[in-house]
């Protein structure tokens, strides 16, 4: 199969209190709400779309508030984590960002080569912050108050949890072309390696 995948384009949760919701990714991470909609399944809950002051692919996080709804639960089988990209230098202020608005996070760690912090959102949604030297700075939320050398430059990736690891990884290497990094257990978009 000929593939031309060139990166994420968004990732999608479900949640519970949309203006929880809203807050956090606005206020606290400095994402600019770039729509709402309806979800077209069911038109009496909203869709949250967050990103970067232009909404580019790459940087988009969206969300389906269903207030009231039974909390869910990590296993196999899902997306347990995802991942935005921030400038290298940046989890200094993130941790204090965090710390003023009564977020719980980790202590920064290097993992795979990258400084990494860890927190769960208001839903409790594992959301990790990486440190990469070479962005292109994209357009930030400029009515944010996230300096631009701190700001979510977009998706960095995600960590899926699978029961059994060859099924899904001969489905990302053999149908979308993924190229395996270093321990079989990471992959990168093939095309990645030449793009900025």
């Amino acid at each position: 199969m000929q593939t031309s995948i060139l990166g994420l384009h968004h990732v999608t949760a479900i949640v519970d209190e949309p203006q929880e919701n809203i807050d956090f990714y606005t206020h606290v991470l400095g994402l600019r709400l770039v729509k709402q909609t309806v979800n077209f399944d069911d038109p009496y809950t909203y869709h949250l779309y967050y990103g970067d002051e232009a909404g580019r692919p790459g940087t988009i996080v969206t969300f389906f508030p269903w207030p009231n709804g039974r909390r869910g639960s990590l296993g196999v089988g899902q997306v347990s984590a995802f991942a935005f990209a921030v400038p290298a230098g940046a989890l200094p202020f993130w941790k204090e960002r965090l710390t003023a608005n009564d977020i719980r996070f980790s202590e920064p760690e290097e993992r795979f080569g990258a400084a990494t912090l860890s927190l769960y959102d208001p839903a409790g949604l594992l959301i990790e912050l990486v440190e990469q030297p070479e962005l292109d700075r994209g357009s930030s939320n400029s009515s944010s108050d996230v300096p631009q050398a701190a700001a979510i430059q977009g998706l960095f990736g995600v960590t899926l949890t699978v029961a059994q690891i060859a099924a899904s990884a001969a489905f990302l290497s053999n149908q979308l072309g993924f190229r395996t990094i270093e321990d079989q257990a990471r992959y990168a978009i093939a095309q990645a390696q030449t793009q900025r």
